[in-house]
């Protein structure tokens, strides 16, 4: 099963696209603008052929008809730049998508059942699109051929294996390229159909219109095999975007940046891999002295993720927190750490690493929203000492910083859930520590003798003891040697849950 994208309106699609979101609809509608190609008018607006401009008027004859018109120079290079984008984040849906002039061609058999048909598919394309600022007329059929012909002139048809030949045999016959030339001719001898045209005889097609009408026809039924070349995404992510206008909050920044991490998610998804790390930077006008400042924002993720909602939220986030010193012109998004990471399965009831995403996330909010130093987690840290063996650490740990603790592995003794903060002298009686009732010791001594390189030396043997009136088990320490020359004595330092 194949599916065709065909941008019609793709120049002026990119004219408009520049502005802000919230501002294309209102011009769409009010700004009469129009492509330029060969100083003749090749796209109109809606506004500007309300105003009587229509392709094919010179360029003189637009500015007479409409003084407000605004004419563009199609830019070739712009439009291919932007089938690029769109191909990029195609490649979620499948790995097999081909450029085409002014359109995509997607191979999809594969995809079906983990997307939901052909119908979720296209849905899901014409969205995305729709957030990338082009407008698409899609359609899907069992050949390559026969998908672009159609999407050439319906919206929406989904043709399959019974009916696509009904379909195709109802379109005008200049879709074949070759025929183009021999329009005049076909129209003497009243063809203006593919049913029509197929039904020539196969040697007056080649003798009077060549042999690649007849391949083109051949391959749109399946009769020879079509050959494409795939578009491959790059080694590395790095997509640079003009803003059409100067933005001066961040506000209007998040659709651009958006478009940019639709590209990103479909060149993880391509590339069997998630981001940990992505930066967005942003390049501001130039000032005085010809200096082109540029904001760099960086995005550290707590688990791998390729997620466009979960990354759009953590970009909103982090956007919020932005001051602009002065108007952006031009974003760039690069993806800086990845994972390999294979697709995700479905699961009927959350799992363990399920519930572990879910709690990432949520310290990635956190973050970005409170800023790093205001979201911490206690680690385990390389000292004997129970005040001193955790500290308060980074939410989202780097790999050199796992990788150097070495205490992974590491196995203690027991340790209480409530640790105090500072120990409580005990009384003792006939030479039993007592905390509301003698307490009878279950585990020990543990001895901790320890400090000495930084100047705060204990020396102590810890217990576990019991409180049988109370049912309390608690953690209890003889301190062997007193810090002011008194005799040692016994402190409570925890109890156990």
């Amino acid at each position: 099963m194949w599916i065709a994208s065909f941008h019609p309106q793709l120049p002026l699609d990119l004219a408009f696209r520049r502005w802000p979101e919230a501002l294309q609809g209102n011009l769409r509608a009010t700004v009469p603008l129009a492509i330029v190609e060969s100083k003749r008018v090749a796209w109109v607006s809606s506004c500007a052929e309300e105003g009587g401009i229509t392709p094919g008027m010179s360029e003189a004859g637009a500015r007479t008809r409409s003084a407000n018109v605004i004419l563009v120079p199609r830019d070739i290079e712009a439009e291919e730049k932007a089938l690029t984008e769109a191909a990029l984040w195609a490649l979620q849906f499948t790995p097999e998508v081909a450029l085409r002039p002014a359109g995509l061609l997607l191979e999809v058999t594969a995809s079906l059942k983990l997307f939901g048909g052909v119908a979720a598919i296209i849905d899901r394309l014409r969205n995305g699109f729709l957030e990338l600022g082009l407008t698409a007329s899609i359609a899907a059929a069992p050949t390559a051929t026969a998908a672009w012909w159609i999407a050439q002139c319906s919206d929406g048809v989904m043709a399959d294996q019974d009916m696509y030949t009904n379909v195709v045999d109802a379109l005008p016959v200049m879709l074949i390229e070759p025929l183009v030339p021999h329009s005049e001719t076909l129209k003497a001898i009243g063809c203006k159909t593919i049913g029509q045209f197929r039904k020539l005889p196969r040697n007056g097609i080649v003798k009077r219109f060549g042999k690649a009408a007849l391949i083109d026809l051949d391959r749109c039924f399946g009769s020879e095999p079509e050959l494409m070349a795939w578009y491959e995404a790059p080694e590395r992510f790095c997509q640079r975007i003009e803003l059409g206008a100067r933005v001066e909050t961040t506000e209007l920044l998040l659709q651009s940046a958006r478009r940019l991490l639709m590209q990103m998610v479909g060149f993880l998804t391509a590339r069997f891999s998630a981001v940990t790390q992505f930066s967005l930077l942003l390049h501001h006008e130039t000032v005085r002295h010809g200096k082109s400042p540029t904001s760099r924002i960086d995005i550290k993720l707590g688990a791998p993720s390729r997620d466009l909602e979960h990354l759009t939220l953590l970009m909103k986030e982090h956007l919020a927190k932005v001051v602009l010193e002065s108007s952006v012109i031009e974003m760039t998004l690069s993806a800086d750490e990845l994972e390999e990471r294979a697709a995700p399965n479905t699961e009927l009831f959350p799992t363990a690493a399920s519930q572990s995403e879910m709690l990432g996330r949520l310290i990635e909010r956190l973050t970005s929203r409170l800023g790093p130093d205001a979201v911490t987690r206690i680690a385990i840290t390389a000292d004997h000492r129970p005040e001193k063996c955790t500290a308060h650490m980074p939410p989202l740990p780097t790999k050199s910083a796992s990788s150097k603790s070495g205490l992974s592995g590491a196995s203690f003794p027991p340790r209480p859930t409530w640790l105090l903060k500072t120990p409580i002298p005990l009384v003792t009686r006939h030479n039993k520590p007592f905390y509301g009732a003698p307490l009878r010791l279950l585990i020990g001594p543990e001895r901790i003798e320890t400090g000495w390189w930084d100047d705060d030396v204990i020396a102590r043997d810890y217990f576990v003891a019991l409180n049988e009136s109370d049912h309390l088990v608690l953690w209890v320490y003889r301190a062997r040697i007193s810090a002011d020359d008194e005799e040692p004595g016994w402190f409570l330092h925890g109890f156990f849950a």
